[in-house]
């Protein structure tokens, strides 16, 4: 049943990632409609409460600015990625066999190891922005926001810790589980 979802284990696993995020982003949007006061379960009532809180973040140049660069610094790392590493290396090709070579260059030459991570973070913060309001905030927005920060930053630390295709696992295997050089 897998192989409807893609060609190969990365195909596979991409679907299945991309199917996890935008199932985040409804989530998001059913709970900031909601949290502005809208029945989640009438659509009209969720279109027209998600209408307002960006007819509302629109009209705030100040925010409106800030989350365009985020949302922009977010993307161009994003972009970034895909062009130095390809689908493979987005999505783990190096776990499920799939060659990845190493890069070094744009993105990852910025100073920081997991630029995918920021990437995300970064564009998060912007649908964030724009999902802020008092009746949002009241509801644990800044609490949600810190949520998902911890966990983009914890995905981070299990990548660094337990390999993310640098050469450190080939040197900490045993012989027998070593690449031939």
């Amino acid at each position: 049943p897998l192989g409807l979802l893609g060609v190969d284990a990365v195909g596979v696993f991409q679907t299945l990632v991309l199917a996890f995020k935008l199932g985040q982003q409804l989530a998001l949007l059913l709970w900031a409609a909601h949290a502005a006061g809208a029945d989640a379960s009438s659509p009209h009532a969720v279109v027209h409460a998600l209408a307002t809180l960006l007819a509302s973040f629109c009209a705030d140049p100040g925010r409106l600015a800030v989350a365009a660069v985020l949302m922009g610094a977010g993307q161009t790392l994003n972009a970034g990625i895909y062009a130095a590493i390809g689908r493979d290396g987005v999505y783990y090709g190096f776990k499920l066999g799939a060659p990845v070579p190493w890069c070094s260059g744009f993105p990852f030459n910025l100073g920081f190891r997991h630029p995918q991570y920021v990437g995300g973070t970064l564009s998060q913060y912007a649908v964030f922005l724009a999902l802020s309001s008092p009746a949002t905030c009241r509801a644990g927005l800044l609490p949600l926001l810190a949520w998902w920060s911890v966990n983009y930053a914890a995905m981070s630390w299990v990548e660094a810790s337990f390999g993310d295709n640098d050469g450190s696992e080939e040197q900490e295997a045993p012989p027998s589980r070593r690449k031939a050089a």
